[in-house]
C-alpha cells in the first residue's frame, strides 16, 4: 500500500502535489499551510494523513484556495478559511448545482477573492480571474516561483499536450478562450493541473495553445 507521503511529489519549493479523491490538491508548506483545491467530500482524512506524514499538523492549515466550485475541488474543504471567487457562489453552476449549493451553505468561512488579489504565500500568489470553465474560475500565479495553478481552466492529455477546458463540463467556451489569452501572457515555467501531472515548458505550451484555439 502506498503511503500518503510517497504518493505525492514536490513540484516546486514548498509546493507538494497530493492526490485526493477526484482531484489533486497542492499543499504549500510555509509557517502556515495553504491548500489549493480540496478534492471530493471525504478527502479531508487523506489530506490530514499526508500533512501528518511530513511532520506537520492539520491544525496548521490556514486556508483553502479554491480554483472553482465544482464538487471535486471544493468538497473536502473544511476547518479553515476558504477563498473562492464570488461568481461561483452567486449563481448556480450547471454541473451538479444542487450538491454545490448545499456544500457552499455549510462552508465554515468563505472569503471572496477577486482578480488581482494576492494571497500571502510563495512571495505573493496572484489571483487571476479566468472565467470559462465556471464563471468564478481562478488561476493562481506565483511569479517568483514561475508556476501557475490552473484548476480545470486547462488540461493535458497522455502525451503531455495542453488543451482548453473540457467543453462538456465548461460553462462558457468564448470566455475560456479569452482567459487563455490572459494566461498566455504570463512568464511561467510550470503549469500545475488539477487532474494531470505538472506540465513543463509552460510559456511555449500556452502560446501555442492560444494560437491553435483562435
Amino acid at each position: 500500500m502506498t503511503s500518503p507521503r510517497s504518493s505525492s511529489t514536490e513540484v516546486a519549493s514548498r509546493v507538494h502535489r497530493v492526490p485526493l479523491i477526484g482531484a489533486t490538491a497542492y499543499v504549500i508548506l510555509e509557517d502556515e499551510i495553504t491548500v489549493i483545491d480540496a478534492g471530493l467530500r471525504g478527502s479531508l482524512p487523506r489530506l490530514h494523513a499526508w500533512i501528518t506524514s511530513v511532520g506537520r499538523s492539520p491544525q496548521e492549515v490556514r486556508r483553502f484556495v479554491i480554483t472553482h466550485a465544482h464538487p471535486d475541488h471544493i468538497g473536502g474543504a473544511a476547518d479553515a478559511n476558504i477563498l473562492l471567487h464570488p461568481a461561483d457562489r452567486e449563481r448556480p453552476l450547471r454541473f451538479n448545482a444542487g450538491t454545490i449549493a448545499r456544500r457552499l451553505s455549510r462552508l465554515p468561512a468563505t472569503i471572496d477573492v477577486a482578480d488581482g488579489d494576492v494571497v500571502p504565500v510563495l512571495g505573493g500568489l496572484r489571483v487571476i480571474h479566468t472565467p470559462g470553465h465556471t464563471p468564478g474560475s481562478v488561476c493562481l500565479y506565483a511569479e517568483r516561483e514561475g508556476i501557475v495553478f490552473v484548476g480545470d481552466a486547462l488540461w493535458s492529455d497522455d502525451d503531455g499536450a495542453l488543451h482548453p477546458p473540457n467543453p462538456y463540463w465548461s460553462e462558457d467556451l468564448p470566455s475560456a478562450r479569452r482567459s487563455l489569452d490572459t494566461l498566455a501572457g504570463l512568464r511561467v515555467g510550470t503549469i500545475l493541473l488539477a487532474h494531470r501531472p505538472p506540465l513543463e515548458r509552460a510559456e511555449r505550451a500556452l502560446r501555442e495553445l492560444a494560437e491553435r484555439w483562435h
